[in-house]
């Protein structure tokens, strides 16, 4: 056979060896799956959605509740897009329907340096290194400065770390450690010793809210 035949050959094997090892050597997406509680009943369910990139990380959150109180329906619908570089925040970008109510947001940062703008929201400039609440990251933990997810509107905190513990969720001990935050946000934060959020506490309006992750390793 002729060397033009084997080149040919070579060649094509050499395509497939490439596109095979890109296919099973990258990793997949991460999902966190969460459950939304209100006084014990379910009402929603929280989703992030990790996608490793060349030099950080994507991550697309989506949140849906429907809470009945007494004859009225409220309906809350979330989406954000952060980007992640080296574990530092490049851009948020969060599109809300809270009952009716829409929001829509595009947060840039250059270092700790931020610029929010868009549809209900006020633009503003900061250099605090504030971060959305977005609760899946314990190194939140740190954070004095943070703003709202819905309309970006700023919020000061503190948090306090209280002792390593353990959560049980769908009848297993998981090891958790526990932070207390108050301020403008007052939250009960639990997270595994993979750095992600197992569960988060709260009041509003009277009621106890609860995120609970259903797939916690």
């Amino acid at each position: 056979m002729s060397r033009i035949f084997w080149g040919g050959v070579a060649t094509a094997c050499a395509i497939f060896a490439i596109f095979y090892t890109g296919l099973h050597g990258a990793k997949a997406d991460e999902t966190l799956n969460y459950k939304v509680f209100k006084d014990g009943d379910p009402i929603g369910f929280e989703k992030v959605v990790l996608t490793d990139t060349a030099d950080g990380q994507i991550a697309h959150i989506t949140t849906e509740t429907s809470v009945q109180v007494l004859f009225l329906q409220f309906h809350y619908h979330h989406n954000r897009t952060e980007t992640w570089k080296d574990n530092h925040l490049v851009s948020v970008k969060a599109e809300t329907d809270d009952d009716g109510s829409p929001y829509a947001w595009l947060a840039e940062y250059e270092g700790d340096c931020y610029e929010v703008a868009g549809k209900g929201v006020p633009r503003r400039e900061e250099c605090n290194a504030a971060w959305p609440l977005t609760l899946w990251r314990e190194d939140i933990t740190a954070k004095t400065s943070l703003y709202s997810v819905i309309d970006a509107a700023p919020y000061a905190v503190s948090v306090a770390k209280t002792v390593d513990t353990s959560l049980t969720i769908d009848n297993r001990n998981i090891p958790a450690t526990h932070y207390v935050m108050t301020g403008d946000v007052a939250r009960d934060l639990w997270y595994g010793k993979d750095g992600k959020l197992l569960k988060t506490s709260f009041k509003k309006k009277g009621y106890d809210i609860d995120f609970i992750r259903v797939d916690a390793p």
